[in-house]
């Protein structure tokens, strides 16, 4: 029998032979109604959770988010973000995040995220932001691996997307 606390292994469609071309795709939604302020558009107490979720899932091509991982109990911490609103977002339109990471630091990871309307592409919010990797039972960074650091060289943006 299976406790709540009990990991799954990770699916195929999130491992690095899926990644493809980067950035990668993090996550996909819609502006509903409710999402909206006072001046129709999308309000940002609604875009950074779509943006959360987003690195989350970038992380994910690391492995655990959270667990045992390289014999070390480990997490992630968000350390700081910057985010830009380029254009409005108003309800019924189709989005999609895409990520990938900027450069690597002895413990800590600094990522974009755009946030694109369909079908257009245009880029409506882009996130840049730095993650650290945390020993859980310390409760302070600790290094990358070099398992880690082979994960992010391949989820490095190119030059272009930045």
């Amino acid at each position: 029998m299976r406790t709540v606390t009990e990991r799954r292994p990770m699916k195929s469609e999130n491992t690095l032979e899926s990644i493809g071309r980067v950035p990668v795709e993090t996550f996909r939604g819609v502006v509903f109604p409710w999402h909206c302020d006072a001046m129709g558009h999308m309000s940002v107490q609604h875009q950074m959770p779509l943006m959360d979720n987003a690195v989350y899932h970038l992380l994910g091509y690391f492995g655990l988010t959270a667990g045992e991982v390289d014999g070390r109990n480990v997490g992630w911490a968000d350390v700081s973000h910057e985010i830009r609103y380029l254009h409005e977002l108003v309800a019924g339109d189709l989005l999609v995040l895409a990520g990938g990471i900027l450069s690597v630091g002895r413990s800590s990871l600094r990522h974009r995220t755009i946030l694109s309307r369909r079908p257009d592409g245009k880029r409506c919010t882009i996130l840049e932001g730095v993650t650290v990797r945390f020993d859980l039972d310390g409760r302070k960074a600790t290094p990358l691996s070099d398992r880690e650091r082979g994960i992010a060289e391949q989820l490095m943006l190119p030059a272009q997307t930045i």
